[in-house]
């Protein structure tokens, strides 16, 4: 089958295309034909070099997929036959033709969903809702504070905001980017890279700071983000975007980015009353419970039309395609998902 593979770390010129052998199935196990793919910061994160948890190279990238099952395993085949739509999470590998899947990462699509749609929906919304809801135990009447509001997962929170009565204020170093989430609904828009960001959230939050602060971007920010907690407050950190600064690798910004990452004293988080949890989506892939109860429910959320991720831009699913829609996501130009999608699938208008 073809997949679209990193055979070397570097820019997103490194993608080619290339013949690799189908996995065997298991008895609880699905073959898609894939339709869509979603593009993730993480897979950036991969191609530069700077993701720990990558496989070794060569390899095809790829956590979030769109297809028809095509071959099912005895078991599977019970809720997963042949010729069902689906969308599903992956460990690595959306990126290819073919991808082999356990069931219970897979969830039927209706069928007036779009498969870039549904492409561009379990990475960000997993994250989003586990962020905000099971972790960040965010209750009606709180102030959050997500950080890269623009992006697919602060895209998501704000959509899963929507009816839980919450103060909801998201940055983006983009004025027009600002300007779109005030649209959205948020009930503020901060630049979190400016160096009055203190005050402004400050002013924003006249002084009591927020209930929960939701931030993927790295060490300088999660330390700005603690500051900001008001007491019992809660920080989730997600990500550490900031560490690509562009199309390649920038080792020594990378290690120096790490270790000036705040040492949290257990003491000062007592006297303070605040909390700091980590959320690493690719480190659940075995909790097959919460991710069978998890895409089952996003999957009846798309189907009744709660949610809706913003796709941006579609690209072809080729190795340029892919290359194109990662230095779209270096250029910091995409408000919410990018989608790799096959020739013949009709992108969402």
């Amino acid at each position: 089958m073809r997949a679209i593979v990193i055979p070397k770390n570097g820019p997103p010129e490194v993608f080619e295309e290339r013949e690799v052998e189908e996995r065997r199935l298991t008895p609880v196990d699905v073959r898609v034909e894939v339709a869509a793919a979603g593009v993730n910061f993480a897979d950036v994160m991969g191609r530069v070099g700077l993701y720990p948890d990558a496989p070794p190279l060569p390899y095809a990238p790829g956590y979030e997929i769109a297809g028809t099952v095509v071959e099912a395993g005895e078991r599977a085949a019970e809720r997963l036959p042949p010729g069902t739509r689906v969308m599903a999470v992956t460990r690595f590998g959306g990126y290819a033709d073919l991808v082999r899947v356990p069931e219970h990462a897979a969830v039927p699509l209706a069928d007036h969903v779009p498969f870039d749609v549904a492409a561009g929906t379990p990475v960000n919304y997993l994250t989003a809702w586990l962020g905000l809801v099971h972790m960040g135990n965010a209750k009606a009447g709180e102030s959050v504070l997500v950080h890269g509001g623009a992006g697919g997962v602060g895209l998501a929170v704000i959509d899963l905001a929507r009816g839980r009565d919450l103060v909801l204020h998201a940055t983006s170093s983009s004025a027009a980017k600002r300007e779109r989430l005030l649209e959205l609904g948020v009930a503020a828009a901060l630049d979190g890279t400016a160096s009055d960001f203190e005050d402004q959230a400050r002013r924003a939050t006249r002084g009591r700071g927020y209930d929960l602060v939701l931030d993927p971007q790295g060490p300088e920010s999660f330390q700005r983000s603690l500051k900001q907690l008001a007491p019992l407050g809660r920080l989730v950190c997600y990500g550490f975007s900031s560490l690509v600064t562009g199309p390649k690798r920038k080792l020594w910004h990378a290690v120096t980015s790490v270790l000036k990452t705040a040492k949290v004293n257990p003491i000062t988080l007592m006297n303070q009353n605040v909390g700091v949890l980590g959320l690493n989506l690719a480190h659940l892939f075995t909790e097959r419970e919460l991710q069978r109860t998890a895409m089952a429910k996003l999957g009846d959320l798309l189907d009744r039309g709660e949610i809706r991720p913003h796709i941006d831009r579609t690209f072809p699913f080729t190795a340029a395609g892919a290359a194109a829609s990662h230095t779209y996501l270096h250029e910091r130009k995409n408000f919410g998902k990018l989608v790799l999608v096959k020739e013949g699938v009709a992108p969402t208008r």
